[in-house]
């Protein structure tokens, strides 16, 4: 059976056309060590680290991204919080020079 064709114009208001994706990128500011992976199946996998206001390690889902070094399992969510990724796509302009190691632009 073949699919009737498409005539919305995505510019018209109320079209029902899908919005245009947003920008949804990490990025990892010192990737040193760390990998990104997708969990699957459902054995359970927990986040090293409790979210705040909570007094247990919150359990991963089957399908989630997450981050791995070594033994450390950290979801995306505290991954922002805790600064290990950003969404900032310059963030090597915005660092803080004394803490990776004083460069200059000589």
């Amino acid at each position: 059976m073949v699919a009737p064709a498409d005539n919305r114009n995505p510019d018209e208001p109320g079209s029902g056309a899908p919005p245009e994706p947003v920008d949804a990128r990490l990025y990892v500011p010192d990737p040193k060590g760390w990998t990104a992976r997708v969990k699957q199946g459902w054995e359970k996998l927990y986040c090293f680290y409790k979210q705040p206001g909570q007094d247990y390690f919150h359990q991963l889902m089957s399908g989630e991204i997450y981050l791995e070094r070594g033994e450390e399992v950290v979801c995306l969510m505290c991954a922002l919080r805790r600064r290990l990724i950003t969404t900032d796509r310059l963030n090597w302009q915005h660092r803080d020079r004394s803490r990776t190691g004083g460069e200059t632009d000589a």
